[in-house]
């Protein structure tokens, strides 16, 4: 990636200060209100994903001609519908997939790494599935398996059990709850895979907006539950693929082990 910048380096034929912006700019993007994170998904594994919110209509449109001219894959959350509807306008030649708040663009014939790994996405009520096809479709972009099973609360606590029956092959489980939030402490409760809980902003009244539900996650005396701010869709995402690689990473290394 660097060997030109240091072959031009050693020759002379451009400075130390060159050279350092060079190699800089093999892993930013920049404008003058921009700097994009190109080269996060080699180094996290995970891509940087454009956070819409705050951003003017002309910041979020030159942050996803960038990526996708050098990437060929867009991901944009927190969009509002105005938002979402300059993008498609303007990148209508894309591959465009959306879920809530979140819109991915795709040029033809883009592929990525596929992340072999399964992940149960489970939420506790309807209100809260469109967080969880945030998460969803950030998965199943970057190759994971999602089973998704849905409105299982423990209102009815009958299908709480029923969503992990239908979960239990999944390598990890990331739940989604507002109101008061238990079902992610329920459901690690009986299971050993790793649980990602989500507080959505869903709920009224005292502790009213994801409010009860993070402090109801948070206070779990499950031990090893993990909790994601409130609709922190990215993260929950970011977490599970953290996870995938270093279990695919350990799988790997096992199978080069046995091959000797």
């Amino acid at each position: 990636m660097f060997e030109d910048v240091l072959r031009s380096l050693a020759s002379g034929e451009i400075t130390i200060q060159e050279a350092e912006e060079k190699i800089l700019s093999k892993f930013f993007e920049k404008t003058d209100e921009l700097m994009l994170d190109m080269e996060r998904d080699k180094r996290q594994g995970f891509p940087e994903i454009v956070f819409a919110l705050g951003k003017t209509k002309e910041q979020t449109i030159a942050a996803v001609e960038k990526f996708l001219e050098r990437k060929g894959i867009a991901f944009v959350s927190g969009l509002d519908e105005e938002k979402k509807r300059e993008l498609k306008d303007r990148f209508s030649g894309c591959v465009i997939k959306e879920a809530g708040r979140l819109v991915v663009l795709k040029r033809e014939n883009t592929t990525l790494e596929k992340l072999n790994g399964k992940v149960g996405v489970i939420t506790a009520g309807t209100s809260d599935v469109p967080f969880a096809e945030e998460t969803s479709l950030i998965l199943e972009e970057l190759g994971v398996s999602v089973q998704k099973v849905y409105d299982a609360g423990v209102a009815g606590i009958h299908r709480s059990f029923y969503a992990l029956s239908k979960t239990k092959d999944s390598d990890l489980l990331i739940v989604f709850a507002g109101m008061e939030g238990i079902l992610p402490s329920l459901i690690a409760s009986l299971t050993d895979l790793p649980v990602i809980a989500v507080p959505t902003p869903v709920g009224y009244g005292f502790g009213g907006e994801g409010l009860g539900a993070l402090s109801t996650m948070l206070q779990t005396c499950v031990p090893g539950l993990v909790v994601v701010n409130i609709g922190n869709t990215v993260g929950a995402a970011a977490a599970a693929v953290r996870i995938l690689r270093r279990i695919r990473k350990d799988g790997q290394a096992s199978e080069n082990k046995r091959s000797y």
